[in-house]
């Protein structure tokens, strides 16, 4: 099998959308269309008895709404479609996977925090997935093509993004809830760039609670100054934890609901088995975090192992993810560092470092 070396993909400003696709398929080909064919078995594991046809439909409705909701996030999509040579529903289900709705996934984890102390504001995630992603994991640096800033994204090769910072000190993290009620909609890797393309946090919060989503997911919504937590699914959009500018505090996530009416659809059937253990874990250690580097150490805290914030423990049966990655970063300093795989239990982690300008109008 291919390991991608957890590559740095930066695009050209002045390249379109669809050529950096286009660069981003044909560079990754050969991985892109391995990890579709992995997906693609995940799924019929999932529901043996989901058929070709039916895939297809749900993907034409979702590329059909994508397109709707941003023109040229779906020709970035379409150049890597075109470069990696794979077919548009293939692309759907590389880039939506958790949200196919006659899919009931629980192989998704992931931790997140929010930190806002008097030596600023620090953001970590953890990215906990099926292992057999880790290979494919990758950096995107996209600059924007109208202004001089630019995103750093956490995402797998072929998909458009999946966490990120932004040289506005902006912010973007998320993790899976099980909610019922999944519907056809626009792919969430867009809606994350999407959300990471608005100039601040009321619009990247107006952004998101207008989205016709598929599926649900936890968002966190950061600027330097204040912070938002948001539960999204299906004709929902509830904002269940907030940080006004200049409060000092913390805030933290894992994949199970806190928010009244998002209780009343949560599918407790694929709940995460670790996320109330992780939870309890952050609670205990997020309120000590002041540096980026100690939020970088609770990403990656063994404590309870396997059942750990950060674990590299492959089940067989429920829950098979792992911790393939992450993410820390601090809004006033631009410092972020992403990494794949675990630092202690993992031969093959790798870490890289970048530096956002902030001076940058």
């Amino acid at each position: 099998m291919i390991d991608c070396d957890f590559p740095v993909l930066q695009f050209n400003r002045d390249d379109s959308p669809d050529e950096w696709g286009r660069i981003h398929g044909e560079t990754y080909r050969d991985a892109i269309r391995e990890l579709i064919e992995i997906r693609t078995e995940l799924m019929r594991e999932k529901n043996p008895n989901l058929k070709r046809q039916n895939v297809e439909r749900l993907a034409d409705e979702q590329w059909n709404l994508t397109q709707q909701f941003d023109a040229e996030l779906t020709a970035e999509l379409a150049g890597i479609a075109e470069g990696a040579d794979i077919s548009r529903t293939d692309l759907v289900i590389l880039n939506n996977y958790t949200d196919f709705r006659d899919i009931q996934v629980d192989d998704q984890g992931c931790s997140l925090a929010y930190v806002n102390s008097e030596a600023g504001p620090l953001v970590g995630q953890t990215w906990d997935m099926h292992g057999s992603a880790k290979r494919y994991v990758c950096c995107l640096r996209i600059p924007e093509r109208d202004s001089d800033h630019e995103s750093i994204v956490f995402s797998l090769v072929g998909c458009v993004g999946m966490m990120g910072f932004t040289s506005r000190r902006t912010v973007l993290g998320v993790n899976n809830i099980n909610v019922t009620g999944a519907v056809a909609g626009i792919m969430w890797p867009v809606l994350v760039r999407a959300v990471l393309n608005q100039p601040d946090l009321p619009q990247m919060s107006r952004c998101l609670t207008s989205a016709p989503v598929t599926s649900g997911h936890n968002y966190l919504l950061a600027e330097r100054d204040a912070a938002e937590m948001w539960e999204a699914a299906p004709g929902l959009a509830e904002r269940v934890q907030q940080m006004q500018p200049a409060e000092l505090g913390y805030m933290f996530h894992t994949n199970h609901c806190v928010g009244p009416a998002m209780q009343q659809r949560e599918s407790t059937i694929s709940l995460n088995s670790t996320t109330h253990v992780r939870y309890e874990l952050l609670s205990k250690k997020v309120p000590s975090v002041t540096t980026l580097g100690q939020m970088y150490d609770l990403m990656n805290d063994h404590e309870n192992y396997p059942k750990s914030i950060c674990s590299n423990f492959q089940a067989d049966t429920q829950d098979p993810s792992i911790t393939c990655g992450g993410a820390v970063g601090n809004l006033n300093t631009g410092e972020i560092r992403m990494w794949r795989g675990d630092p202690v239990h993992d031969d093959h982690f790798m870490l890289h470092s970048f530096q956002l300008d902030y001076e940058i109008s």
